[in-house]
């Protein structure tokens, strides 16, 4: 079947978007946010500025994107799990938000002041409240089908990104802790409050 000229345009302005994502993330990732201008995020994903602010009318919206991915894809790794199990368990949550620490982890080794200024920028704008409701939803929904009675699923969700976010907070403030720190605190964390929720 024949692709319609809207659907390839629609595909390949998606494909431009999320090169400049992917080549700003790398820029900000080796040399800072403040480093890198919008003239060389532009010339690395091979598109003009015009067309970089066609994209993006201001710099700081990568950042968004870059709180949105994250967000998306904790959406992602709990909708594969309810997937994948019918019945969740408070085990498999709290392992399904390690899966994701585990990426924050690898992602921002060597970028803490950017997933940092990720953090404080999407809260800034008001855009990490709604992120954090989505991610609320989610997480209330699985916790709402984890067999047995749990008191109150939306708290135990609130609570659980609380953690989840003032733990990533904490580490990226950090200097020189172990390597494990962030996957162990946040495991004792959540283990802790899921001990209180059932």
């Amino acid at each position: 079947m024949n692709q319609s000229p809207r659907s390839l345009r629609e595909r390949q302005r998606a494909q431009t978007r999320a090169e400049i994502i992917r080549v700003a993330f790398d820029l900000f990732s080796r040399h800072g946010y403040t480093e890198v201008s919008v003239e060389t995020i532009a010339a690395e994903a091979g598109v003009s500025r015009a067309t970089f602010f066609n994209y993006f009318p201001q710099k700081d919206l990568l950042l968004r994107e870059v709180a949105s991915a994250r967000i998306a894809r904790l959406q992602a790794i709990l909708a594969e799990a309810r997937t994948a199990s019918a019945s969740p368990t408070l085990a498999g949550i709290v392992e399904i938000v390690l899966t994701l620490t585990r990426e924050n982890a690898r992602i921002s080794m060597n970028a803490k002041q950017l997933l940092l200024a990720t953090i404080f920028g999407a809260a800034s704008r008001g855009f990490l409240l709604t992120a954090r409701g989505h991610a609320i939803e989610v997480l209330t929904e699985n916790l709402q089908a984890v067999p047995g009675f749990i008191k109150n699923p939306r708290l135990a969700a609130e609570t659980l990104f609380s953690i989840y976010i003032a733990t990533m907070l904490e580490w990226l403030m950090r200097e020189g802790v172990p390597e494990n720190w962030l996957v162990d605190t946040m495991r004792d964390r959540l283990n802790l409050v899921m001990e209180g929720v059932a």
